[in-house]
C-alpha cells in the first residue's frame, strides 16, 4: 500500500479515537452516566474506540512499525535422528 493512504487511514483513526475519548470526557463530566443516554454515549465510544485502535494495531503490524513477536527458529537438523530397525519402510 502506498505511504499516503497509510498516513491517511492512520490520521482518520487518530481523528475518531480522539473524538471517542472525548465523548466519554464528557459523558462523566457532564454526569450523563446516570441514565440510558450517557450508557449509549459510553458503549459507542468504547466501540469506536475498539474498532478504530484494532484498525490501527493490524495497520502497524502489516507496515512493520510494530513486531511481529516471531523468533528466528533453528535450522532443521541434518540427522533427525537414529531410527529403529523397521521404521521408515
Amino acid at each position: 500500500m502506498k505511504k499516503e493512504h497509510v498516513l491517511g487511514l492512520v490520521g482518520i483513526c487518530v481523528v475518531i479515537l480522539l473524538l471517542s475519548f472525548a465523548g466519554m470526557a464528557s459523558d462523566f463530566m457532564t454526569r450523563l452516566i446516570g441514565n440510558i443516554d450517557g450508557l449509549l454515549l459510553l458503549f459507542i465510544c468504547l466501540m469506536m474506540v475498539g474498532l478504530f485502535a484494532g484498525m490501527l494495531f493490524s495497520m502497524g503490524k502489516e507496515e512493520g512499525w510494530l513486531p511481529t513477536g516471531h523468533r528466528a527458529e533453528a535450522a532443521p537438523a541434518s540427522n533427525p535422528g537414529t531410527q529403529k530397525p523397521g521404521e521408515g519402510k
